[in-house]
Order: C-alpha cells, then sequence, then structure tokens
C-alpha cells in the first residue's frame, strides 16, 4: 500500500477492513451488585495466553456457536482477532457485514429513533445485535447508537455482562486512507455503577478486499467440548 497514505474521504468508509489491529479494553466501570453477580456467573474459555494447565467448565456463547451479538463482534474471533469488515452504504442505511459467522447489522440513517424500551408489551423483541442508528459527526466520523440488545450475548472475551437496557455508542473514525479506529462506550446503570468505554480498536484497508468464511459449526463446537470433558482426559496436558 502507497506510504504515506492519502487523505480519508469525505463521508465514506465503504470497503473491507481487517482487524482488530490493536485492541485497548476498558478501563472498565465498577459493577453495581447485580452486575458483579452476573459477571461471577460467566466463565470464559480458557485459551493459551492465559496459561491455563486443566481443562474448566466454559458457559461462553461462542463455545456452542450462539451468535457472538454486539459489541463482540468488533473483535472478531476470541482467538485471532483478525477478521473482516465490510462496511457497504445504501441509501438510508449503512450495513456492516462480518467474516466471523458470516452475519450482518443494520445501522439506520433514515431519521428514525431507536425504540425506548425492548422485551415489555408492546415493544419490540431484544437482539443479538441491537437496534441500531447512525450520522455523520464531521467528514470521517461516523456515529452508531445501540440499544435493545439480548442479555444473553457477553460484551467482550472475559464475559462481562449486560442488560437489555443498555446503551452503546460506536465512534468510527477514518484517520486517513487506509487506517481506521473505532471506540465503543458503554452506559448500563442496572450492571455498572457510570458510563466507561469499553474498547478501543484498530483496523486496516484490505488489499485484496476478499473475505475468508469463518463459520462457527455447532456440531465441531459440542464434538470439541465433549472431548475436553470427557473422562479419556483428552484436553490440556493430557497425553494421547
Amino acid at each position: 500500500m502507497p506510504d504515506p497514505a492519502g487523505p480519508a474521504p469525505v463521508h465514506d468508509f465503504t470497503g473491507t477492513w481487517v482487524g482488530p489491529l490493536t485492541v485497548a479494553m476498558g478501563p472498565y466501570a465498577p459493577f453495581t451488585p447485580a452486575g458483579q453477580a452476573a459477571f461471577n456467573r460467566n466463565k470464559p474459555i480458557k485459551r493459551a495466553s492465559d496459561n491455563a494447565t486443566e481443562v474448566a467448565p466454559t458457559n461462553d456463547p461462542y463455545a456452542i456457536c450462539d451468535p457472538l451479538g454486539f459489541p463482540r463482534d468488533l473483535l472478531n474471533h476470541w482467538l485471532s482477532s483478525r477478521g473482516g469488515i465490510e462496511f457497504l452504504p445504501q441509501s438510508n442505511r449503512m450495513v456492516m457485514l462480518f467474516e466471523q459467522q458470516r452475519v450482518w447489522r443494520e445501522i439506520w440513517m433514515d431519521g428514525r429513533q431507536n425504540p425506548a424500551k425492548v422485551d415489555a408489551p408492546g415493544a419490540p423483541d431484544s437482539r443479538f445485535y441491537g437496534y441500531s442508528v447512525g450520522h455523520w459527526d464531521g467528514d470521517n466520523v461516523f456515529v452508531i447508537d445501540t440499544v435493545g440488545l439480548d442479555p444473553r450475548s457477553w460484551i467482550d472475551e472475559a464475559g462481562l455482562p449486560h442488560t437489555s437496557a443498555a446503551k452503546l455508542q460506536e465512534r468510527w473514525t477514518r484517520t486517513d486512507q487506509y487506517h481506521m479506529e473505532a471506540t465503543v462506550t458503554v452506559d448500563d446503570p442496572q450492571y455498572f455503577t457510570k458510563p466507561f468505554q469499553l474498547m478501543k480498536t484498530s483496523y486496516y484497508w484490505k488489499k485484496d478486499q476478499n473475505v475468508e468464511e469463518e463459520l462457527c459449526i455447532a456440531s465441531d463446537a459440542l464434538e470439541y467440548r465433549d472431548r475436553q470433558a470427557g473422562p479419556s482426559g483428552y484436553g490440556f496436558g493430557a497425553k494421547p
């Protein structure tokens, strides 16, 4: 790619980006008692970076191929964090396509408002990717407000919980022709004592614009889980 990169085009994120290349999580706000209890119930998958010496139980939704949901999908994958995100502008919305699990989000830009509440009489159901509206802030910053997240999802890889009343805001900034940054803030007063920045991530323009098929296959995930938990001792430190 040309170095140095050219300037960012105005109001244009079109194309495929790879990342996150860098990830900064937190600092998180303190939990409320209810938030702490919910967090304690979550048992993330142990990774090589955790220096795990034994197989540990997990209720990570990803272990059985449940949807990653938002904003966890911005990390793309719990192992590599090197997926693809494509921005596809439409006349009244921005569509985000994700390589991981082959899912998409619709960010409406037609003036509509997000639902005031979910999972209540007369209100829509909560969703793994929520309800999102967006707008441009200046020439190169795209702001997305999301509500109505299904509380079964986690908002990070460590098992951080959320309620269906959580409000999240993304600020996507195209800093030049080939670089993008994103921040996500969380406001969920039922689980956290104050709003906080959940993550700051960066992405790079993908030269060939192709994405792989990165699917979570439920049958494979269940087989892997069962082999880990089986009496043979298959797993960390086990001998074949």
